[in-house]
């Protein structure tokens, strides 16, 4: 079965980056990251086609950026994707944690409520047994597609040919190289920056996701996120990985879940440290008409190329609902360039971009403005924004299933590429927890009340802002999932957990619900709940 291997590294000097929210109303924004991930990918799995769009994320000297992604299959020309198609995808997906209010007492003010969280040339010969299958430019990449049989001269290709890659390169390409794999190798045109950077779509023939995480490891920071989202018929799980599910009593459920993200690792961790979390699955019927709706309904380029003044053309895109993501910001400063004179008096970027209309007259009267470009700019606009969009809601719209996998891994742990397939059995996983809660006492320093949790399955325990429980294992469940079939269990945690909140104060509703029956099994309890060195609930 041929697998649709995809994914990549930076090779070069940089820091790998976290995505950002964009939240704000004008094109240049002070955004503050939001923990969401750290690699992401999204695959589009039909018959024996895949499609796929890399986020890449890159900071550092442009000059240095260099990329790599090895495929099963020959690519199809190279295409640049959209960035709000993981932005959207984030948006719908992302897990969320919402407490059900009894009355109590009424919540003080600042309580999270959670949630809110062209057919190729023939082939060129190259070194040493490197193949040039194609050379294009592809949004602001230098692309080149090779084959090679050889890592060391893949490696030694690359660099003569202005690619940084980094000697430790040529080891972690090994699995790969002489195993029918295609190389995908990216470097930024000499006039593009880091802020160019654009996702990648790659479409090439396979049938079942594969992550090549091994030659990831190279630029890899310790418990790197990951998130794969794929588009298929049904449900995608991990054949090779192992699959856990958290102990959603670790969950810091006042503050909407932030400690999230240490929970799910540390359940990996306790998993074997080669394991995804299912963070949704289900229908995507109505993905690509809300993608739409979210992004580029109102968007009109040719309206854009009548406006023959730089601010009223600013002023139209911005009443068209066009984002300030780094492909628009990127566009404003090469076809609105900020006057000498107003970066001499200290006007920032965000200032400047965000109040055209306030500095008109400036622009007006700029020595060095030359004639606007309206026509070039709505064409850019038109090739570098509306049409990945477009692409992307077309993606959406083709899949009636969609499955988020989660993992996080360190370069340490990445000796095995984890490989999907798809599983008719395995069920729909929301990604929104719910609970119930109900104030013990209703001090007016809230840090003093305490909650009562009560999960959907009846357990119940006791929380106090900023106190979650830190005992007990946090992974509930490891599974191992095959293509048909229920998940065989590995390691069941129910019962210690159960206990872990029994002898903090909390329990079952309706009774123990520990399966401790008799005496052995009690005793057997007991010595799990010891190994965890318990305390009592402070009253």
């Amino acid at each position: 079965m041929r697998h649709a291997v995809l994914f990549g590294a930076l090779l070069a000097v940089g820091l790998l980056s976290a995505p950002r929210a964009e939240a704000c109303g004008g094109f240049f924004c002070a955004q503050t990251p939001i923990d969401q991930a750290g690699e992401r990918i999204v695959f589009g799995v039909s018959g024996n086609a895949v499609e796929a769009h890399i986020q890449i994320q890159y900071q550092g000297d442009a000059r240095k950026f260099a990329w790599v992604v090895p495929v099963q299959a020959r690519p199809k020309p190279l295409e640049i994707g959209s960035a709000q198609l993981f932005t959207y995808l984030d948006q719908v997906t992302q897990p969320r944690f919402q407490l059900q209010w009894d009355d109590s007492c009424s919540p003080l003010f600042g309580l999270p409520r959670g949630g809110d969280v062209a057919d190729s040339a023939p082939p060129e010969a190259g070194a040493g047994g490197v193949v040039v299958v194609s050379r294009e430019d592809v949004g602001p990449y230098d692309a080149v597609t090779l084959t090679a049989d050889d890592a060391v001269e893949l490696r030694t290709w690359l660099t003569t040919n202005g690619y940084d890659i980094p000697e430790s390169t040529g080891k972690a390409l090994e699995p790969y190289v002489g195993n029918g794999y295609y190389f995908i190798a990216l470097k930024l045109q000499q006039d593009k920056g880091v802020g160019d950077l654009k996702p990648l779509v790659v479409k090439f023939e396979g049938n079942r996701p594969c992550i090549p995480i091994r030659l990831t490891a190279i630029a890899a920071r310790p418990d790197m996120p990951i998130i794969a989202y794929v588009l298929a018929q049904k449900r995608a799980v991990p054949v090779n990985y192992r699959h856990v599910l958290i102990n959603p009593t670790r969950v810091d459920w006042l503050s909407g879940g932030r400690n999230y993200p240490q929970v799910a690792t540390a359940a990996v961790d306790e998993a074997g440290g080669r394991a995804f979390l299912t963070e949704f699955a289900g229908s995507a019927t109505s993905f690509g008409q809300n993608f739409t709706q979210f992004f580029g309904r109102n968007y009109n380029t040719a309206a854009l190329a009548t406006y023959t003044h730089p601010v009223d053309f600013a002023n139209a895109m911005m009443a068209q609902g066009f984002l300030g993501d780094s492909s628009v910001q990127g566009l404003l400063r090469r076809f609105i360039p900020m006057p000498a004179s107003l970066v001499q008096q200290g006007v920032q970027e965000v200032q400047f971009y965000n109040n055209l209309s306030y500095y008109r007259s400036s622009i007006d009267s700029d020595p060095g403005r030359a004639p606007f470009d309206a026509q070039g700019f709505a064409k850019e606009l038109e090739a570098q924004v509306v049409q990945p969009m477009k692409s992307a809601a077309a993606l959406l719209n083709a899949y009636p299933y969609l499955t988020r996998l989660y993992t996080t891994m360190s370069a340490e742990e990445m000796t095995v590429d984890p490989d999907f397939d798809f599983n008719t059995d395995a069920p729909d996983v929301s990604n929104v927890f719910t609970a119930k809660a109900h104030f013990e006492s209703c001090q007016q320093d809230f840090t003093k009340r305490e909650v009562r949790i009560e999960l959907p399955d009846g357990r119940y325990f006791f929380t106090r802002l900023n106190q979650p429980i830190n005992q007990g294992p946090n992974a509930e469940r490891v599974e191992q999932y095959s293509e048909v079939g229920a998940p065989a269990i590995l390691k069941d945690n129910s019962p210690l957990i159960l206990g872990v909140i029994q002898e903090l104060g909390g329990g079952r509703v309706g009774g123990c619900g520990c399966g401790a029956t008799d005496a052995g099994s009690a005793a057997m309890l007991a010595l799990l709940f010891g190994a965890w060195s318990l305390r009592r609930r402070r009253n």
